[in-house]
């Protein structure tokens, strides 16, 4: 990336930007290497998130204009908007009308739903263009307590300990460390690991999770852990720690999960937990009747 201002048009002007001519000669080496196999406005969008990805372009750049950039990538504009429109719906960018207007690169998080246990890969391919893992270690060890009393596990029993590293756009964007009974996984570690653990879980063994419960806790990431995330040691992240349910109430999984916040936004949904709760509410005319009494997590009941 360039330390000074050669003419760029990004957003904020006390910001380095890319200058317009580097972009478009960018997409001339580009246009004669596409695959006629996929759609064109997809490898464009692709293109577009490499760029990003490698550090070519980052949050403020300012694309050409939609002829110009046509022009130098040999497409059509119809094309091209809809490879910008994909970009803008998947946050990579935002789009402005007008004479001063334009496709701006955004800020982009990827986003996730920890409450929802479809699957990481799915959630991430919502928002990002990739969607991979890498595994770390695949190993039988002895849990620790903690572990041992989320599993529901004996003295005796051990646990298939299993560590990846979650990538959206090929950014690392999360750290996992699952922890599963090798009494209710037997052979686990002779299968690919690089997919949707869910998935393995309910296509091999029956047991995919159909709930969870999960701790967040702010932490501060060691050196060894930074690395693999690629971020700075010291840096503020999110810690996960999740214990998933299959449907005969058997604990299937616990794991210490560690999420970049600054690459992904990480969001919890709500629901009510049954129409007699719901019913039962308090108008919000009526003055409270007593305090909230605690549940027995040792929390409070809240109402809203």
């Amino acid at each position: 990336m360039s330390t000074l201002n050669f003419g760029g048009t990004g957003t904020d002007p006390l910001l380095p930007t890319v200058p317009l001519a580097c972009i478009l000669s960018l997409a001339r080496e580009r246009r004669a290497r596409w695959h006629p196999a996929s759609p064109v406005h997809l490898q464009i969008a692709e293109w577009v998130c490499n760029l990003v990805t490698s550090g070519n372009l980052t949050a403020g750049d300012k694309l050409p204009p939609e002829r110009q950039l046509a022009e130098a990538l040999a497409v059509s504009r119809m094309t091209l908007r809809q490879a910008l429109e994909g970009l803008q719906s998947a946050g990579w960018l935002t789009r402005t009308l007008g004479r001063r207007g334009g496709a701006v690169i955004a800020n982009h998080r990827s986003d996730v739903d920890i409450s929802n246990l479809v699957g990481l890969r799915t959630q991430l391919l919502q928002s990002a263009m990739t969607a991979s893992s890498r595994l770390i270690s695949a190993t039988v060890q002895v849990p620790d307590d903690t572990t041992r009393a989320a599993l529901r596990l004996g003295p005796d029993d051990t646990v298939f300990d299993v560590m990846r590293v979650r990538f959206a756009d090929d950014v690392a964007v999360v750290l996992e460390r699952s922890f599963f009974p090798t009494a209710l996984f037997a052979g686990l570690l002779d299968l690919d690991l690089t997919g949707s653990m869910y998935s393995i879980m309910r296509r091999h063994y029956a047991l995919g999770p159909v709930s969870a419960t999960q701790e967040l806790t702010a932490i501060i990431i060691d050196p060894s852990d930074a690395a693999m995330l690629d971020v700075a040691p010291g840096s503020p992240i999110l810690g996960i720690a999740r214990t998933s349910i299959a449907g005969n109430g058997t604990p299937v999984e616990f794991s210490r999960d560690l999420f970049r916040s600054d690459t992904l936004r990480v969001t919890v949904s709500g629901r009510v937990i049954s129409v007699t709760d719901a019913l039962s509410e308090p108008s919000q005319t009526s003055a409270p009747q007593h305090s909230p009494q605690p549940n027995r997590s040792g929390g409070s009941t809240l109402t809203g």
